[in-house]
């Protein structure tokens, strides 16, 4: 008796046990279903195939998903901690929640317009066919559009031919320009000799180099940067890629080598650098070739608007107490002469020859704060003028 009632007691508190887990787990498997009711993944998720696994199968499966899925949800952070609190195994439906996460992140990212499936796996079965067939469709144009390297060399070197003529013209009207001692100021281009030797293999030397560019494995940059470093050999090519490099040598502006010269009388044309110019010549050579340019627009669009374009010449210069006054007259020079009207700003009182000074200053009169504006035209007194009439009212908005 004793025997059996230890036994009935033991076999009483294993049945305890095994209901209390037998029960969990039914509480669980209706909330598992009323997550994929709601969610609406029950399709997916009752799958007949599954119903013949053992749980160790199943255990197996669940976890090499979760370890591909791991990677793919890294840069997620919504399906990172939905992956992380699904590894509790205390709360097996969390699982469904992370696998419910999933499908709702991929089914709002289907490109409708060319899937016609709202479920995400057969959505990536259709791209991936699909993604075949771009593949292939990409691949018959690139043959047909393909180009030589001949080709290639002709289209970089009339490229480059017509910016050599429009520089030529930026010349014509800089060679009128004078300023201090500067009589003159050009734009030097030249055509770097290691990119003049590519120009010359691709048009004149394609059938010696027929190893690189009849390479299927290797595009048409990649092509262009190996038979540079071929032509170059003494070049260091740093630790950029062959296709970075040939995506740079298919850019014309990168086999241009521009110098700027000034023309100073007795001493001929120099080098613009900064040990043969003053600091006011150095911003008024730069100043020189800017108008030129914006001449060259506003040409440009008169051309194709057929309309006259008011000008605009107004330069800005901060901070111009860091020159002196022979650099600030030479700019003024300039200006003048070019038909320019310069704004400078300087914390110090600069009174030019020409020109006008503001003088700002600050007050706190009545607890109030006003800005008086004082001017000064050239080394004259102030004169009573309408500009210094409506500054002086703005002032006192202020």
């Amino acid at each position: 008796m004793k025997s059996l009632v230890k036994s009935l007691k033991k076999a009483g508190k294993e049945y305890a046990e095994v209901r209390k887990f037998v029960v969990n787990a039914k509480a669980g498997w209706v909330e598992v279903l009323k997550i994929a009711r709601d969610s609406e993944v029950e399709k997916q998720l009752n799958r007949r195939e599954m119903a013949y696994m053992s749980a160790e199968e199943l255990r197996s499966l669940s976890d090499k998903s979760l370890g591909a899925l791991r990677l793919a949800v890294a840069d997620n952070e919504t399906l990172r901690d939905a992956l992380r609190a699904s590894e509790d195994t205390a709360h097996p439906e969390r699982k469904v929640l992370f696998y419910v996460a999933v499908y709702t992140h991929l089914r709002e990212r289907i490109r409708h317009d060319i899937i016609r499936t709202d479920d995400p796996v057969e959505a990536i079965e259709e791209m991936e066919v699909e993604l075949a067939r771009l593949t292939e469709e990409l691949a018959q144009r690139e043959k047909r559009l393909a180009i030589s390297s001949e080709s290639v060399a002709n289209i970089i070197r009339k490229t480059i031919q017509r910016e050599q003529n429009r520089i030529r013209m930026l010349n014509q009207g800089l060679q009128n320009i004078s300023f201090g001692q500067v009589k003159g100021v050009r734009l030097n281009v030249t055509i770097r000799e290691s990119h003049a030797k590519l120009l010359s293999g691709l048009a004149e030397q394609a059938d010696q180099h027929q190893d690189l560019f009849g390479n299927n494995r290797l595009t048409f940059s990649e092509a262009m940067a190996k038979l540079f470093q071929r032509l170059n050999m003494h070049i260091d090519m740093g630790q950029r890629s062959p296709q970075t490099m040939g995506e740079e040598l298919l850019d014309y502006r990168n086999y241009l080598e521009l110098g700027i010269e000034v023309n100073r009388g007795t001493d001929g044309w120099l080098r613009a650098e900064s040990g043969a110019l003053s600091t006011g010549e150095a911003i008024g050579t730069g100043q020189a070739i800017l108008l030129m340019v914006v001449q060259s627009w506003e040409e440009e669009s008169r051309r194709l608007r057929g309309k006259d374009v008011v000008p605009c010449r107004l330069l800005f210069l901060d901070e111009a107490a860091r020159l002196d006054a022979k650099s600030i007259s030479t700019l003024f020079e300039l200006c003048h002469r070019l038909d320019m009207q310069l704004l400078i700003a300087a914390p110090e009182n600069i009174s030019p020859e020409q020109g006008t000074t503001y003088k700002l200053v600050r007050k706190i009169f009545n607890d109030r704060e006003h800005v008086h504006v004082v001017g000064l035209r050239g080394f004259g007194e102030l004169k009573d003028t309408p500009e210094i009439a409506e500054a002086l009212e703005a002032a006192s908005e202020i």
